[in-house]
């Protein structure tokens, strides 16, 4: 095989090292400034606030140019420290910090220092009102209140938004390429011009709209200008003279961007990430997707080495760089959401590879130098997607595959030739698809011109179908208390709530068809799909006059020429995204009814529905026969798989039926993150076999352990899903034994797998490499095993730094072979 990793350089060793032996640590920087903007500004609202803001923060935030830094930038103060946004929820970090958890708790836990908790506590109760979320709960309709705690949708009783929308991709490639400086004078002559028209009809807005724009342009270019002026200090104290030219090109490249285009490949770099910088510090450090880097970059670079500029070398040393940058970010988040998002990641996607806006092969030198980075640094941040055609590269299939082998899951699989068109009925003109990225996870968007909203809220994305299931076969009732996540130590056990839930479908005990049965879980799914619409609606509405989003307006294609902010519709294209968790269960507990119920009449619709109230508990004779005696989704049964097919209809029906206030529809997705096993603590016994609180199936997957028939079987049944219908995206998680990557037979065999699964119509895959054997050896011993990355689901993570359950879910996946 003609792929090979090369050695990292000393300087880069060193940076990874320090990332990986750092504890992350909670600092207040942000915080404070923000909190003083906001208490001394009282008459300040909406886009204009939040503009000034932002040039209040970039003003004063700590510039640090830390040893070894040739790409600079940061939302904190100390190195891998995180930012607070108050902005947007509080009450979760109040109450962690009061009780000491959030240093203490097994997962995700931060350093915290008592000067910094003394002035959160002394200052947060400002925040309980003022912030999105306390908004936001006031304008859930009365009329779901009651209904709130149903394990289907996360919208709960109180507390919704806790986490700013995030997953979208902003227009990168218009900060390297035009610049704030152009977007500023675009701005100014836009007011102009709304002046000398008397700001007709909504003329007011539009003018503020670019007033504001004009305003976040000036905050960039104050933010990197200090850099540049931090960069000449250290210039003029240094004396290695190899360090003192580097830290004078920084100077000078500081001094370029982001006003102005950048000009060199080390520009066009330091310009993407300073601008991520100020994403971050403008409240939206959450699933910031850099869309696609690789074209951003190509030409700069190969200019560059034409010209002798820069060699090969430097060249891969600055994006291993650009990459620890990237990895150091991060954001706390509560006890519960850590789970279903851990080991610290940010998610903040890069695409690689697939076609230019005329169908020819986008691959270029930068492609290759994206997966030599996250091969060799083995990072679980940034994630990576690789868009794959039918012109792919062998060579650039063999170097993904050999990435994804000791990196797990980076890159994902992505298929261009399914996803186009999903995007096409979506809106997109042609050259817009062809220039998709994906963002967050798995979820497919325009790059720097479309407002997706993939995660809808940012914080309740996701749908539990099997308890849209449950509700229906047991008149509306839960069977089991709503837990969001391992109970903390302490808690006091959930109760059941007594009411019903959901409509009144009837009983499973008293069905006597199995149509019946699909016609429960059907009403039941619409019911909570337009509950859920609704509910996010409400949160849109809110959110588009709380917390605007100009920083990331001024470079989102179609925003400028409507002046209007992305939250009030401004973008080209406009989507949201809803994502539905565990079809796997929902095709597999179906279609056990049918066959012990009323195919193989072993047991009656009433025991079997005693039986899952029960656990299983006295009835382990039908369990089995439930486990092994019947078909399961995943080994290629068209009869099973039939019922995934249309269970998912079902739920992608129901979303474009859906509605937003930005004139956008709704776009159904089927992926978890890891809400499989979050959501599987608040399910009960499902007819599958599987037991109360156990994790749910993952992404389209079968549930754990049912696909024993091979990967082909396993594929033939996950494509039986119209995986089209899902233009929000859908997630295939399989696990290979390590001998299946042998050689170059291996390599060519896993390819060949994953192009066959694409020609039936398959949108994703990702993948994992390793041995059942080894996780349980790394949960045994985590210190030898601290970098093992692993696929979580729609994103990578070092596997001793998940939650224990997390950890039990991934080994007990079926570990496949070729």
């Amino acid at each position: 095989m003609a792929w090979k990793f090369a050695p990292i350089s000393p300087r880069v060793a060193a940076r990874r090292a320090l990332y990986r032996d750092t504890r992350p640590e909670i600092c207040t920087a942000r915080y404070r400034i923000i909190t003083d903007f906001y208490q001394g500004h009282p008459q300040l609202g909406g886009i204009l606030r939040r503009a000034l803001c932002l040039k209040e923060i970039c003003e004063k935030i700590p510039v640090r140019i830390d040893e070894g830094d040739v790409i600079v930038g940061a939302q904190s103060a100390k190195f891998r420290a995180c930012a607070l946004y108050p902005e947007n929820s509080v009450d979760w970090l109040k109450e962690e910090i009061e009780s000491g958890f959030i240093t203490e708790r097994d997962i995700d836990p931060y350093v915290l220092s008592d000067e910094n908790r003394d002035y959160i506590l002394s200052t947060v109760d400002y925040w309980m009102t003022e912030c999105l979320s306390a908004r936001v709960d006031a304008q859930i309709p009365d009329e779901y209140k009651p209904i709130a705690s149903n394990g289907v949708s996360l919208f709960s009783p109180s507390g919704q938004a806790k986490f700013p929308v995030g997953h979208f991709c902003a227009g990168y490639d218009r900060v390297v390429r035009v610049g704030f400086g152009a977007i500023k004078a675009e701005a100014e002559a836009k007011m102009a011009a709304l002046i000398d028209e008397a700001m007709p009809g909504d003329g007011i807005d539009r003018y503020n709209f670019y007033r504001a724009v004009s305003i976040v342009s000036d905050a960039a270019i104050t933010l990197s200008r200090r850099y540049a002026a931090r960069a000449r200090e250290l210039y003029e104290a240094e004396t290695e003279p190899e360090r003192k030219a580097e830290l004078l090109r920084m100077a000078e490249c500081l001094e370029q961007v982001v006003e102005k285009p950048a000009r060199s490949f080390h520009e066009a770099l330091q310009s993407l990430y300073m601008y991520q910088t100020l994403l971050c510090l403008d409240a939206n450090m959450h699933g910031l997707s850099f869309g696609r880097v690789d074209q951003y970059l190509g030409d700069y670079l190969e200019r560059d080495l034409e010209s002798g500029a820069i060699t090969g070398e430097y060249a891969q040393e600055l994006l291993d760089l650009f990459y620890l940058k990237v990895a150091e970010m991060n954001k706390p988040w509560g006890y519960g959401p850590a789970q279903s998002n851990p080991g610290y990641t940010n998610g903040m996607l890069m695409t690689l590879g697939g076609v230019k806006e005329d169908g020819s092969d986008a691959t270029n030198r930068v492609t290759y130098m994206m997966l030599q980075s996250a091969g060799r640094l083995a990072l679980h941040d940034p994630p990576h997607a690789l868009r794959i055609h039918s012109g792919t590269p062998k060579e650039l299939w063999e170097a993904a595959i050999e990435t994804t082998r000791l990196c797990g899951g980076v890159p994902s699989f992505e298929n261009d030739a399914l996803i186009i068109p999903a995007l096409t009925g979506r809106g997109h003109s042609l050259e817009s698809a062809r220039n998709y990225c994906l963002i967050g996870c798995v979820e497919p968007g325009g790059c720097g011109n479309e407002w997706p909203q993939c995660g809808g809220t940012g914080s309740e994305a996701y749908l539990n179908m099997v308890n849209a299931l449950w509700l229906g076969i047991n008149d509306g009732r839960l069977a089991m208390p709503i837990l969001l996540g391992a109970p903390k130590p302490g808690d006091p056990p959930p109760e059941l709530p007594k009411e019903r839930m959901g409509l009144a479908t009837g009983s499973l005990r008293d069905m006597t068809d199995f149509e019946q049965v699909k016609e429960a879980f059907a009403r039941q799914m619409r019911f909570f799909v337009r509950w859920h619409a609704m509910n996010t609606n409400a949160f849109e509405y809110t959110a588009r006059q709380v917390l605007p989003l100009p920083l990331v307006s001024a470079t989102v294609d179609g925003c400028m020429d409507s002046g209007r902010d992305v939250m009030w519709g401004g973008a080209r294209y406009n989507s949201t995204g809803m994502a539905g968790v565990g079809i796997g269960n929902v095709a597999d507990s179906l279609g056990v009814i049918r066959q012990l119920c009323f195919e193989m009449k072993l047991c009656t619709p009433a025991e079997l529905h005693e039986a899952l109230l029960c656990d299983w508990k006295g009835y382990e004779e039908l369990q089995r026969l439930a486990k092994n005696e019947c078909r399961h989704y995943g080994n290629g049964w068209p009869e099973i798989d039939e019922l995934a097919r249309w269970a998912a209809r079902v739920f992608s029906d129901a979303v474009k039926e859906c509605s937003g206030p930005r004139g956008n529809r709704f776009s159904a997705g089927l992926y978890p993150v890891t809400m499989n096993v979050i959501y599987g603590f608040m399910t009960a016994a499902t007819p599958d076999g599987r037991n109360a609180g156990q994790p749910l199936a993952d992404g389209i997957s079968c549930p754990q352990g049912y696909d024993v028939n091979g990967p082909t079987a396993a594929l033939a049944s996950v494509s039986q899903i119209d995986q089209s219908e899902f233009a929000n995206g859908t997630l295939l998680n399989m696990k290979f034994s390590p001998s299946c990557l042998k050689g170059e037979e291996g390599v060519q065999k896993l390819s060949q797998l994953i192009g066959a699964y694409f020609d039936m119509g398959g949108m994703e895959m990702q993948l994992n490499v390793v041995a059942a054997d080894t996780l349980r050896a790394a949960q045994a011993d985590p210190e030898t095993y601290k970098d093992l990355v692993v696929r979580v689901a729609g994103f990578s993570a070092y596997f001793v730094e998940l939650h224990i359950t997390g950890q039990n879910d991934l080994i007990s996946r079926t570990e496949l072979n070729m």
